[in-house]
């Protein structure tokens, strides 16, 4: 029996002058970054040493923060039915975010997801699977589409839209949620949707939005400008990297403070402690408590920003009139719907702040 060891390639080509150039983002997570894609022909002639001679208009070898293809980098794919080179680098024109061309260690890996018959990727899906008999069976789209139809026809008929469920992306918008949002929302009609990361299509944060701020709000710069950043819940060097090195550490290097709440000392955490920074290690599911229980003794104190706090967050008709956010934000339907929310404002929460028994200190701790 054959063992199919992976054999690493120990070289790769360079883009020739001629070859096509298309800029894309990497899809691993929420940060974007950058990328430019290389294509020419395989069999094409490949571009040389010279910067006469390749696509980068650089000699090689090059500089160590110039550009350059690792065999990691390229790949062959199809392309109008012919095989062509594909290399895929971090784009070096870049202003924002991956800021003159970083990477993480799976951006600079996109060329690897690239489909090609003669890769891991051989055992990528082509065609729908429908099971039949209890054997999941390749189906054409064709089938595939009357048979979910089919289904689908039959639960709006028998159990009603609120019974058909559809959940999809959020990614690129219009590109890719715009038929689906439309075939959910106004054809199926069901309340029954979301998005990828929430189980109903309602902010996973409805008390930050409640006070007037979009989960989103924040550009890249904010992370590595602030007095002291607050990380709750995640480590940003493993889950969103390249925001990690190149907004938040340069922050860290000129004196930004930074606390972490988080239940894992993982490596973004244990780096941010060698800095000087604080680690709140903390029970899985304890995080609201401590979060509240700071809020009191910020509250008791009297050292909230009260003239940033009257400047920038809701009022009680702000947020009841879904102020810049519609209608159909969380905390107006809770309102709307129950007559009752827990804040009024500032002064209400912290009148209810104080009332909780699970925000005392000891409790929390």
């Amino acid at each position: 029996m054959s063992i199919d060891y992976y054999q690493a390639k120990d070289h790769a080509p360079l883009p020739p002058k001629n070859a096509d150039v298309l800029t894309t983002a990497c899809d691993y997570c929420i940060v974007a970054c950058g990328y430019k894609v290389y294509r020419w022909p395989v069999g094409a002639k490949d571009g040389g040493m010279k910067a006469s001679e390749n696509a980068f208009g650089i000699d090689f070898p090059s500089n160590m923060l110039q550009s350059w293809v690792a065999p990691t980098q390229h790949n062959i794919c199809t392309h109008n039915g012919k095989k062509h080179n594909v290399v895929i680098v971090p784009d070096k024109d870049t202003t924002v975010v991956n800021t003159n061309g970083d990477s993480s260690i799976r951006g600079g890996l996109l060329a690897q997801k690239c489909y090609n018959p003669d890769s891991k990727t051989k055992d990528r899906l082509k065609t729908p699977l429908v099971r039949v008999n209890g054997v999941l069976t390749p189906m054409s789209w064709d089938d595939a589409i009357d048979i979910a139809a089919s289904v689908g026809s039959h639960v709006l008929e028998k159990h009603g839209e609120a019974a058909y469920g559809v959940k999809t992306y959020s990614y690129q918008y219009i590109e890719n949620t715009y038929a689906i949002t439309k075939y959910a929302l106004r054809h199926i009609n069901t309340p029954n949707f979301t998005f990828h990361d929430t189980p109903a299509d309602v902010t996973s944060t409805p008390g930050f939005r409640d006070a007037g701020f979009d989960n989103f709000g924040p550009s890249y710069d904010d992370w590595g400008s602030a007095d002291t950043l607050m990380i709750c819940g995640t480590d940003p060097y493993e889950t969103k990297s390249v925001l990690f090195t190149q907004h938040i550490m340069p922050g860290i290097a000129n004196g930004m403070k930074v606390i972490a709440l988080n239940p894992r000392d993982t490596a973004g955490i244990a780096y941010i402690k060698k800095m000087g920074g604080l680690h709140l290690d903390v029970f899985p599911g304890s995080d609201n408590l401590v979060l509240g229980a700071i809020a009191r003794i910020i509250m008791k104190n009297g050292w909230e920003d009260s003239d940033w706090i009257k400047e920038w967050v809701n009022s009680k008709w702000e947020s009841n009139s879904g102020f810049g956010q519609g209608t159909r934000n969380t905390p107006w339907q809770w309102r709307t719907t129950w007559g009752k929310f827990q804040t009024k404002g500032y002064e209400d929460y912290k009148k209810w702040n104080l009332g909780q028994k699970e925000y005392d200190p000891a409790y929390a701790a």
